[in-house]
């Protein structure tokens, strides 16, 4: 199976849980979730976390919350870990829901193309990594911050158009969407499309620590 086919049970339930702005996906869609890209947006010896976004965050949408844990990622190592300038970062969703809760962990490496944020969401299948969602972020204050996910609809246009290489067949639930492209090249077409790329983002608020 190419990479690109391994998306053929929705655009990842990070997307559904945390944001809601793109199509939705079931739970079970996290063993052949879909992915935006093979590659990050930069190399993962580039990558950077970003601190400033270390916290808990809460999205409320009628009567259901998703909170957003986001840190480092865990290291046995007690000396400073959160200083590792490699290190990725580790994001733990919790929604709570009428009929229960759910929880799911990701791990993500942060980009920057100029002064624009991504989060390079690390998807896998059978526990072997296939490719990344791309989330552009904002922290508009200390306390909000903007998520937005990449349109589905908007990507497989730009594909099909020669904008970037990637795999772009079909539609709807089995649709296979993802840029192919290298990490070089695709921060070379975020920094030209990406205002028209992504769908209207979710604002998310901090909570105090306690």
């Amino acid at each position: 199976m190419a990479p690109a086919a391994r998306d053929v049970a929705g655009r990842s339930t990070l997307g559904r849980i945390a944001w809601r702005i793109a199509v939705t996906c079931a739970l079970a869609a996290l063993a052949a979730c879909k992915v935006d890209s093979i590659h990050p947006v930069t190399p993962a010896d580039e990558a950077r976390p970003d601190a400033s976004i270390y916290g808990v965050w809460q999205h409320r949408e009628k009567d259901e919350i998703t909170y957003v844990h986001i840190g480092p990622e865990f290291s046995l190592s007690v000396d400073k870990p959160a200083r590792d300038p490699q290190r990725r970062m580790r994001l733990v969703l919790v929604e709570h829901k009428s009929n229960g809760l759910t929880d799911e962990e990701f791990v993500a490496q942060a980009s920057r193309v100029g002064s624009t944020r991504y989060l390079n969401v690390v998807q896998t299948e059978r526990g072997k990594p296939v490719g990344f969602v791309l989330v552009r972020y904002t922290l508009v204050n200390r306390d909000t911050l903007r998520f937005a996910t990449i349109n589905e609809v908007r990507l497989n246009e730009a594909i099909r158009a020669g904008r970037i290489q990637g795999s772009a067949r079909g539609g709807g639930i089995s649709s296979e969407t993802a840029m192919t492209a290298d990490s070089a090249e695709v921060a070379a077409f975020l920094r030209r499309e990406g205002d028209a790329l992504f769908n209207k983002p979710v604002v998310m608020r901090r909570l105090p620590p306690r």
